[in-house]
């Protein structure tokens, strides 16, 4: 996609070389935005009656490529003039032309900055009765804050894009311009860096609310004072039966009692040390 600092002017107009005013009831102009920044364009008119031959110009201010001119179903030839950004585009609509249909893609209507994409463009349609203007986003984008040049405008979709339209109620220049973004484009780093402790606060309250809830029901199947003596040596890890027995005011024949249960359990390994026991948590 192209970087810019300001939108390329893109105006257009349609000038009949014979004298007399064309008569263009109805103007349609169509911006389809390409994910890679390009706008595939199409023009069409409808005139007020069947045309006599003519020879028309039509001006584009700005880089374009596959042009294609089409009226009353049948391709017109065309003659494209390059001065400068100016492309001056010259042909003949047959005789009982009722309609017109240009079409081409440009490349310089649409301009980002880090994530944001802008359209811009300058319009000078002939005058008529009912001008529409629609612009299509890129699948996957949406428009930025509602910033949207001129106000008056449709927002809409068709179930997979986003597009924009206006029913403009007068001819002459108007700019058009919008901000857009990708949906699906890269968080800002402090978006991710948030949704990365969030879903670390959320693994750590399910590893400590499993382990609680497992203990809880491990520890259903002890008496009370067993599960004194395993909560004393699962934080402590290793103890000497003496101070527990001092801690709980067990007397000695109980403690041996209860540590020989959980040794038996294959939770608790003791050693002797003179006259009491150095207990290990082995759980």
């Amino acid at each position: 996609m192209r970087h810019a600092v300001i939108g390329v002017l893109f105006v257009l107009f349609l000038i009949p070389s014979a004298a007399g005013a064309l008569e263009i009831p109805e103007y349609n102009i169509t911006f389809d935005i390409l994910a890679n920044g390009y706008v595939n364009e199409r023009v069409s008119m409808v005139f007020a009656g069947s045309l006599n031959a003519s020879t028309l110009n039509y001006v584009v201010l700005g880089e374009i490529s596959d042009l294609a001119i089409s009226g009353g179903g049948k391709d017109i030839d065309y003659v494209l003039e390059k001065s400068g950004s100016e492309y001056n585009v010259k042909f003949i609509v047959p005789k009982g032309t009722e309609n017109l249909t240009i079409t081409f893609t440009a490349k310089d209507l649409v301009f980002t900055k880090e994530s944001l994409y802008s359209f811009f463009t300058s319009l000078q349609p002939p005058v008529s009765e009912k001008i529409n203007v629609v612009a299509l986003l890129p699948r996957g984008f949406a428009v930025y804050r509602d910033v949207v040049y001129p106000e008056g405008y449709d927002m809409l979709t068709d179930g997979e894009r986003i597009y924009l339209k206006w029913d403009l109620d007068k001819s002459g220049e108007t700019a058009i311009y919008f901000k857009f973004y990708n949906t699906h484009s890269d968080y800002h780093p402090l978006m991710l860096a948030v949704m990365g402790f969030c879903a670390f606060a959320i693994v750590v309250y399910i590893v400590v609310y499993y382990r609680k809830r497992v203990r809880k029901e491990f520890l259903r199947g002890f008496t009370e004072d067993e599960r004194k003596v395993l909560k004393a040596l699962s934080e402590r890890r290793v103890c000497m039966q003496k101070a527990l027995e001092k801690q709980f005011g067990f007397s000695r024949t109980k403690m041996t009692r209860v540590v020989k249960r959980l040794e038996e359990k294959g939770l608790v390994e003791r050693e002797r040390v003179g006259r009491t026991n150095r207990l290990f948590y082995r759980k």
